[in-house]
């Protein structure tokens, strides 16, 4: 089961700023967060409000936490989560999720690890067996 850091950030960070739909707004996120650069719309929409408002400070904090957690935390934790789950080490799985993204679209997120698993399996497989020598 994985757990989307992403809106449980944002509604945290939104409550600490005082927004009153924090949790409504973390859901949202939650949401556009299967989107790639989904998850900015919003926190960048409530840090634009707040300074409209005239709460300056609030609005450069939730642009600080959307730019340094919100939108980071699936880039580090993701990989790290995969190389877990299996041998890959937490470079590759981050190269397989880069890569999947950028070979298939939103469907990468879930296939580029997966299929980047499955050969560094087959691959050490292959480097660990034995030589056999055909016996004439």
């Amino acid at each position: 089961m994985e757990i989307n850091t992403q809106g449980l950030l944002a509604a945290l960070g939104f409550w600490i700023a005082g927004i009153e739909p924090a949790l409504l707004l973390g859901f949202l996120t939650f949401v556009l967060s299967f989107l790639p650069g989904g998850p900015p719309f919003v926190w960048a929409g409530v840090a634009i409000w707040l300074i409209v408002q005239g709460d300056f400070w609030w609005g450069m904090f939730v642009v600080a936490w959307g730019a340094l957690l919100i939108s980071t935390i699936d880039n580090v934790l993701r990989p790290y989560l995969l190389s877990q789950s299996n041998d890959l080490p937490v470079v590759l799985g981050f190269f397989g999720f880069i890569g999947g993204i950028l070979a298939f679209g939103f469907i990468g997120i879930f296939v580029g690890p997966a299929l980047l698993a499955v050969g560094y399996s087959l691959f050490l497989e292959w480097a660990n067996t034995p030589d056999e020598q055909a016996e004439p």
